[in-house]
């Protein structure tokens, strides 16, 4: 007679429910497996344990390890405490119980089940197996739905607190600043605003042997010492500065669900686009002020390409063409203030068929640039409110039309939204009534609510514009602040020009009266065009 081999497979995850925890621990399925095999006289060929695995992942290290000894011919008896120790996953149960295990005549025992496939008459396992399966998606709604509650409450339930915060240690869903690498964040926020890229910000951290968030996580936890290249543990790199810069969290909001996996049986990590995000404002302190926040979105969100010299001029990024909006390019440059010109780029790769040039001499538009912003410093200086004031009133002048329009879409919006309102309220009493049918009234109530939705989302719309033509005071006086620190300049700078300017606009140039002249729109941040 065949020697008895038995491999007793123990499993436990979060998908077995919190209430169950206790009678499956693993020290209790062992105790279980071993009563059973001595008392049934099986020689015991190994314990496979997986303890932290769902039932849905058939990739289980000992799971693996032993199907591995199966097909090696070492097991011929296979002993779980019940069906969904084995797994979760219908699909993959029956392919195990009905395949694999009879094609290497290996016994399958599941003690609580009364499952003994020698027996033949297992009727009842493909149903116990559908159960368990639903069980672990039952289970798997209620943890996604737990934690998009905590997400809407505003609370951090990542496994770890991200570079530059801990978790506070009264209560793990709040995040405080950690003191030894919070400096390091808002140091990285500074260099971005004043115009470094991520690329010299990671040299600049690496020379000053910054340990880089992995190493420092590490070295402070002593987890996951080999998930780096430790004998490279300052070796910052540009993609790492960018993700920080670019991550709401140090402006002290909390965004949550910006990943998801693909099914409850399928744990691959998939991102969630932009507008599945869930942000609550105002959760936790901050690291970086608005400001540089906004400035430093600014600089990486620009190509940087260096001139020759391997210096990065500072209108990099900020000069555009007026017919076909790409950048102006700078040639021929010697110096700063030497003889280079700036063209269309798309005139300079395709040529002259596809936009003109645009040309302008470098000194020109320098000069152009300093003189606008110290003309502007000057007033401000000068009459501040009065300056406020008449931007302020200017801007409205030509947006009031706007602002009309939309205050009159809003209003007709709401008085529709109340009628509406009403006519779904007297669908459902004429339902209840018996004057219509409940196909009818789900067809017309369908129809009704798409339209209430959809106005609902032009009003938010419209409000919206609303919101920015109405904020225009404070953002005039947002720019006043900027420009006035800057009355006495006696030459530009990148950190100048990134701060005060969102774009310059270059017009091609026109002779008029024997006299080459050429239009510069000089585009404010907060304020738009002044010129006017």
């Amino acid at each position: 007679m065949e020697k008895q081999r038995a491999a007793l497979y123990s499993r436990l995850s979060r998908d077995d429910g919190i209430g169950e925890c206790e009678s499956n621990s693993i020290s209790n399925q062992k105790q279980m497996l071993n009563r059973y095999a001595k008392e049934n006289n099986f020689e015991i060929a190994g314990h496979y344990v997986d303890d932290g695995w769902s039932g849905t992942n058939f990739e289980r290290p000992d799971f693996k390890r032993m199907v591995a000894d199966i097909e090696k011919g070492l097991i011929n008896i296979v002993i779980v405490k019940d069906l969904s120790r084995l797994g979760r996953n219908n699909a993959m149960v029956a392919l195990y119980t009905e395949m694999i295990f009879p094609d290497n005549d290996v016994r399958f025992i599941a003690i609580n089940d009364n499952i003994d496939t020698t027996n033949g008459d297992n009727d009842i396992m493909p149903f116990k197996s559908v159960v368990n399966e639903f069980y672990a998606k039952d289970i798997s709604k209620k943890i996604r739905s737990a934690y998009r509650v905590k997400a809407l409450n505003g609370e951090f339930t990542a496994a770890f607190a991200p570079y530059g915060y801990q978790k506070d240690p009264n209560n793990k869903y709040k995040l405080i600043p950690d003191e030894n690498t919070a400096d390091n964040v808002r140091r990285i926020f500074r260099l971005a605003a004043e115009g470094i890229s991520p690329y010299k910000i990671s040299m600049i951290l690496s020379n000053d042997k910054i340990l880089k968030p992995r190493a420092y996580f590490s070295e402070t936890t002593g987890r996951y010492t080999t998930a780096y290249d430790n004998e490279h543990p300052f070796g910052w790199c540009n993609c790492t500065v960018t993700t920080i810069i670019k991550n709401r969290v140090y402006l002290g909001h909390m965004v949550n669900n910006k990943s998801t996996t693909k099914s409850y049986k399928n744990r691959k990590v998939v991102k969630n686009s932009p507008e599945e995000w869930i942000e609550v404002k105002n959760t936790h302190e901050p690291l970086v002020d608005e400001e540089t926040w906004e400035l430093a979105q600014k600089i990486i969100g620009k190509k940087k390409r260096p001139m020759k010299t391997g210096e990065i001029q500072i209108f990099s990024g900020l000069v555009k063409c007026s017919t076909c909006g790409c950048s102006l390019t700078l040639a021929k440059q010697k110096d700063r203030k030497g003889n280079g010109s700036f063209a269309c780029s798309k005139s300079r790769k395709y040529g002259k068929e596809y936009c003109s040039f645009h040309y302008m001499r470098y000194d020109n538009l320098y000069k152009i640039v300093l003189e606008d912003i110290r003309k502007h410093a000057k007033i401000v200086e000068n009459c501040e409110q009065d300056f406020i004031e008449a931007v302020t009133e200017f801007k409205l002048k030509k947006q009031k039309e706007q602002c009309l329009k939309n205050e009159k879409n809003i209003e007709k919006a709401k008085l529709r939204l109340t009628e509406l309102e009403n006519i779904i309220r007297c669908l459902y009493e004429d339902r209840v009534k018996g004057k219509i049918s409940d196909t009818r009234f789900n067809i017309l109530s369908e129809g009704y609510e798409q339209e209430e939705e959809k106005i609902k989302e032009d009003i938010n719309i419209w409000q919206g514009e609303l919101n920015i033509i109405k904020d225009t005071k404070e953002q005039t006086k947002r720019f006043s602040e900027c420009v006035k620190k800057y009355i006495n300049i006696e030459e530009l700078t990148a950190p100048l020009l990134n701060e005060l300017i969102e774009k310059i606009v270059v017009h091609d140039p026109k002779e008029v009266d024997g006299v080459r002249t050429q239009k510069v729109e000089i585009f404010y941040r907060f304020i738009g065009i002044l010129n006017e």
